[in-house]
């Protein structure tokens, strides 16, 4: 039997921007569930360790963060790891990561298949890699290994890696590396570790194909990501035994609030977020807001929330709400704030023009906060239909096309004013 670790997409030094300065605690995490995970590798007394493409997030990263991955190879001597070069770190000769001093001389255990071949792994056992050279390409990249498989013996164990989107309908691009579905059957393997996509995707060929996705979540979408496999080939022509191992390091955790049910939401949220602390060093977090809302019952709702946000090792609000104004708000933002007013009367007038719908800065808001306000009100008497000439003077020194004009567009601008709003109140 044959054991191996497979794993893929570690993306080590991925800048993670939108985050700030919290950007480096998701770098060192990935740093820190390596490590675990070739610890994992040696309790499962695994006969070796996969890295299927993409071990870094490009081939600029830092000098420093390539001798710290090396370093983390170097301390398991006795298990072999074999990384395969990927599309976010092509092995493109002179100027990529696989030729920096590092990597020129690793320990005896650490082998960079920077070139397609056969590698014999000992036992009847073969590794045929087929590493990508570019970021982009129509070609098949596991095409190779039908041609590397042809020339060994008939009873031996063959496993195949290499990187790229599965080729299934609707959910990959042509030029993304495209490997075909039977690609395992097709070259006549046992097994074949790739990678490319960041959530976990099994099952394929009859279960000879196995993406296990990135091993450190990277973004709210991938809910199955955060493993590692866990391979068994017991011998020629079985179907292997895969298992998913855990060894993520953070969580990320996406949150709803509507404010249709701005109470009951308060309430289910309160209660999840005090489940979470004791994890919330290690919590990545996002609180989406929906719904129709007052600018009084968002902000209060905001400053309530932003404390318990802030004990998390990442807390966001994910504002997705529409925007109401009751008859006294409205009247407070003309006196106070006339060229906001405008601005949002100005973007009722376009969007009547552009689309005929029905202006929705006074769109009704349920009365969860203030039930005695005062109903809200269309905009004032000014937001009469613009004519075609005083749009495009409005439109053309931003270059905005009035065909491409959307009810999200209007949306998204009514936001940024109520945004603007906020922080001038500040």
């Amino acid at each position: 039997m044959f054991r191996l670790i497979h794993s893929a997409d570690w993306q080590l030094g991925a800048r993670f921007a939108q985050f700030g300065a919290k950007a480096s605690r998701l770098r060192e995490a990935r740093i820190s569930t390596l490590k675990r995970t070739l610890e994992l590798a040696a309790k499962h007394e695994a006969d070796a360790f996969f890295i299927a493409g993409d071990l870094f997030e490009d081939n600029q990263v830092d000098d420093s963060l390539v001798t710290t991955t090396v370093d983390l190879f170097r301390a398991h001597p006795s298990l072999p790891i074999y990384i395969l070069p990927g599309n976010h770190d092509p092995y493109t000769g002179p100027d990529s990561v696989w030729q920096r001093k590092a990597f020129q001389n690793v320990p005896a255990n650490v082998h960079v298949l920077r070139e397609s071949g056969v590698t014999d792994l000992g036992g009847n056992v073969f590794l045929l890699a087929s590493p990508l050279h570019q970021k982009l390409s129509t070609t098949d990249p596991s095409l190779k290994l039908v041609e590397l498989a042809a020339g060994l013996p008939p009873d031996a164990i063959k496993i195949g890696i290499t990187h790229g989107a599965l080729a299934i309908e609707a959910k990959h691009q042509p030029n993304d590396f495209p490997i075909a579905l039977n690609a395992a059957t097709r070259s006549g393997i046992d097994y074949l570790a790739i990678g490319h996509w960041h959530n976990w995707l099994p099952d394929t060929d009859a279960g000879r194909i196995v993406m296990p996705g990135t091993p450190e979540p990277d973004r709210f979408a991938n809910d199955a990501s955060g493993h590692v496999a866990l391979v068994e080939i017991t011998d020629r022509g079985q179907v292997p035994r895969v298992q998913a191992l855990p060894v993520a390091t953070l969580t990320w955790r996406s949150l709803p609030f509507d404010f249709l049910t701005a109470e009951a939401c308060r309430s289910s949220l309160a209660a999840t977020l005090n489940e979470l602390k004791p994890t919330a060093e290690n919590t990545v977090l996002r609180v989406t807001f929906s719904g129709v809302v007052s600018p009084s019952a968002l902000a209060e709702t905001r400053a309530w929330l932003e404390p318990l946000l802030a004990k998390f090792l990442v807390g966001q609000i994910h504002d997705r709400t529409r925007v109401s104004l009751n008859a006294i708000e409205l009247a407070d933002l003309q006196t106070r704030h006339p060229i906001l007013a405008q601005v949002l009367s100005d973007i009722d007038r376009i969007e009547t023009l552009a689309g005929g719908n029905v202006p929705t800065t006074a769109t009704p808001a349920p009365a969860t906060h203030d039930p005695a306000a005062s109903p809200p009100v269309s905009s004032p008497p000014t937001s009469l239909p613009l004519t075609l000439a005083e749009v495009q003077a409005l439109l053309t020194p931003s270059r905005i096309d009035l065909t491409q004009l959307t009810p999200e567009f209007f949306a998204q601008l009514r936001q940024t004013v109520f945004q603007t709003l906020q922080e001038v109140a500040r």
